[in-house]
């Protein structure tokens, strides 16, 4: 066997060696980790492919990958549904009530109305598990955005993400992604509207920056939420940080198909709820019942049964 052969099995060995002593939430990390998504709808199973992009938005694809190592993502549901854009990442999917536990099932809950249903968001809300993981001490999620800096060292970290978006500082020369069909957003809900979080400002721990940067909390408050768009207009967007591509357009169209026929089937006023709710009821800056919004719930459930990350 020639030297050089057996230098390149050494150095191959090496690699393998090095991959194995990584721990199993990076991996071996690459510009394109891929992910898939497992959707339920109808009884009927969708699998989406993602490219994500972490060599422009690093911090928001290892703030996925983290989510999505620890299964947070798992049998969530779609909790807002759009023509344009599916919101998921903040709520359980709960298919029956026979575990003792006081909240319906989601399809029980749907058919008996708005205060039924919005019992059941209430109580499938995920905003008390994810605090839990995000904590420091937990060294689960990886912190980008502190409340303050002393003696040049960041202090106080938030559970938040940073933002990876043009109006937040974030600036890519060339290839920003734009939306696409079936794109991923990392989203957050507005804070604009209350008060206790206008005008906030936190450090951000801003990879390729000044440790200690600062920026809005509006723009870097962002927790799970992800989006998910329907339409296939190609826009650039300069408030929320598109991540992930997907790579199988085909597969979502059947399920936007079959969405759209089971709702042409029962009538588009029994497929959707409008349910008004309060929401960042654990953030700090904000407090309970004081953020509202309104979410569009579907009478069938969109279940994210899982999010794999298949290449890191």
């Amino acid at each position: 066997m020639s030297f050089k052969k057996i230098r390149r099995m050494i150095g191959v060995a090496a690699i393998a060696s090095a991959c194995a002593l990584v721990p199993a939430l990076s991996g071996c990390s690459t510009g394109h980790p891929e992910a898939k998504i497992t959707i339920s709808f109808n009884d009927t199973e969708y699998v989406l492919q993602y490219k994500l992009y972490r060599t422009m938005y690093p911090q928001t694809v290892q703030h996925f990958i983290e989510l999505a190592d620890n299964g947070f993502y798992d049998n969530t549901i779609v909790h807002d549904y759009e023509t344009s854009t599916w919101y998921a990442g903040g709520y359980n999917y709960i298919e029956s009530s026979d575990s003792g536990e006081a909240t319906s099932s989601y399809t029980a809950s749907f058919n008996e109305g708005k205060e039924a249903f919005l019992d059941y968001l209430e109580s499938a809300s995920k905003e008390k598990e994810y605090e839990a993981l995000a904590d420091p001490d937990a060294g689960k999620i990886t912190p980008t955005v502190y409340k303050d800096m002393i003696g040049g060292h960041l202090s106080q970290p938030l559970n938040t993400l940073i933002g990876e978006f043009s109006n937040n500082q974030h600036k890519i020369e060339n290839g920003a992604l734009k939306s696409s069909f079936g794109c991923l957003r990392m989203y957050y809900t507005t804070k604009s509207n209350v008060d206790s979080a206008k005008n906030v400002r936190v450090y951000l721990n801003k990879e390729g920056s000044p440790i200690g940067v600062m920026g809005d909390y509006g723009y870097n408050c962002a927790t799970s939420l992800f989006s998910i768009q329907q339409n296939k207009t190609e826009t650039t967007d300069s408030s929320y940080c598109i991540f992930g591509v997907l790579q199988n357009d085909d597969v979502l169209t059947s399920l936007r198909t079959a969405v759209s026929d089971y709702s042409a089937k029962i009538g588009s006023s029994k497929f959707t709820l409008d349910i008004k709710m309060y929401v960042d009821n654990r953030d700090e800056f904000v407090g309970a019942n004081v953020n509202e919004v309104t979410y569009r719930a579907t009478s069938m459930p969109i279940i994210i049964k899982s999010v794999k990350i298949t290449k890191y």
